[in-house]
C-alpha cells in the first residue's frame, strides 16, 4: 500500500465526486471530497475523509478502499462532464458578490470539500487555473486550520468560502479538535483581506458548541469582521465580505462509517429546532447579519 501510494505523489487524493449537488454552494454543482484533515472534531460526519492515505475497510462481505488518486487533468475530464449546469445570470467578473441576495445569482460550479480541500492546494493549483481561465465558479468549504502559504494560494483562485465556525475558545479547541485557533484566525484575516465572498457555517453540536460562552464567542467574531450598524467602539476595519450565516444542525448519517473503519463512534447530543431558532435570533439580533438554519 505504501509503494502504491509513493507512485501517485503528485495526484490528488479523494474518496468521491458528488454530482447535481445542491447544498455545496450556490446552483447546481458538483462536489469533490478530497481526504485529509488536520483537525479531529468528535462528530465529524465523513471520517472516511479524515486520514490523508488510502484506508481499507470492509462492509458486510465486501472489501473495499476508502481513497483513490486522480491527476488534475483526470479529474479536469470528470468535473467537467457536468459543464451545462456551471453558467448562469453571473458572469465571472462579477463572481466577488457583495450582497447575500446575490448568491442565488451564482451559477452553479465546483465545491471542494473534504476533510480540509486546501490540505492539497498545491496539486489543485494546475486545475483551479484551468477552471479561472473558462470562468467556472470554484467554491471551497473549510475550517481554516491550514498554513497562511495554503490560505493565500487558495485566495487567488477560489469565488467563494464556506468557512466552518466551530470552537473559538484556544485551550477548548486543542482539547476538543486539536485545531490551533491562532492560525485559524490568521487564515480568516488573509480571507477578509482577500475581499472574496465568505458565508459563515457553524455547526450547532450538543455537548460542544452549543453552550453559552461558546456562542457568545461565535457573535463576537462575527462583530469583530461585520456591521451594518455604526459601532463606535469597533475600531478596525471593518469588512464587507460576509454574505450570512448558516447554523447547521449535527446529524449522525456519517456513523456506519465509523464501524467500517473501526474508529470509535462518536457520541453527542442533537439540539432541538427550538434552540436553533433561539441562537439564531442571538446573531441575527447582535449582528445585524443574516442566519439561516440548514438541515444538511
Amino acid at each position: 500500500m505504501v509503494m502504491e501510494e509513493k507512485e501517485y505523489m503528485e495526484d490528488i487524493l479523494l474518496t468521491n465526486i458528488q454530482r447535481f449537488s445542491l447544498h455545496d454552494g450556490p446552483g447546481i454543482r458538483t462536489t469533490i471530497f478530497l481526504k485529509g484533515c488536520p483537525i479531529r472534531c468528535p462528530w465529524c460526519s465523513n471520517p472516511e475523509n479524515l486520514s490523508p492515505v488510502l484506508q481499507p475497510y470492509t462492509k458486510g462481505q465486501i472489501e473495499d478502499v476508502f481513497g483513490r488518486y486522480c491527476s488534475w487533468e483526470s479529474l479536469y475530464g470528470e468535473i467537467m462532464k457536468d459543464v451545462n449546469f456551471y453558467f448562469g445570470e453571473i458572469v465571472p467578473a462579477d463572481f466577488n458578490i457583495k450582497k447575500e441576495e446575490d448568491l442565488e445569482k451564482l451559477p452553479g460550479g465546483v465545491t471542494f470539500s473534504g476533510g480540509e480541500p486546501l490540505l492539497q492546494i498545491d496539486k489543485l493549483i494546475p486545475l483551479l487555473k484551468k477552471f479561472k481561465d473558462e470562468g467556472v465558479h470554484m467554491v471551497v468549504e473549510t475550517s481554516l486550520f491550514v498554513n497562511e502559504r495554503q490560505m493565500e494560494m487558495a485566495v487567488k483562485y477560489i469565488n467563494l468560502f464556506y468557512v466552518d465556525i466551530k470552537i473559538l475558545d484556544y485551550n477548548t479547541a486543542l482539547k476538543i479538535h486539536h485545531g490551533d485557533v491562532i492560525q485559524y484566525e490568521k487564515n480568516f484575516e488573509i480571507l477578509m483581506e482577500s475581499e472574496k465572498p465568505v458565508v459563515l457555517r457553524v455547526p450547532v453540536i450538543g455537548g460542544y458548541t452549543d453552550n453559552e460562552k461558546n456562542r457568545k464567542e461565535v457573535i463576537k467574531f462575527i462583530l469583530k469582521y461585520y456591521s451594518v450598524k455604526e459601532k463606535l467602539f469597533i475600531e478596525k476595519q471593518m469588512y464587507n465580505n460576509i454574505l450570512k450565516v448558516e447554523l447547521i444542525k449535527g446529524h449522525n448519517l456519517g456513523v456506519n462509517k465509523y464501524s467500517f473503519l473501526n474508529y470509535p463512534i462518536p457520541e453527542y447530543k442533537s439540539v432541538s429546532d427550538d434552540f436553533l431558532q433561539i441562537y439564531q435570533r442571538e446573531i441575527e439580533d447582535e449582528t445585524g447579519i443574516k442566519a439561516d438554519i440548514c438541515k444538511i
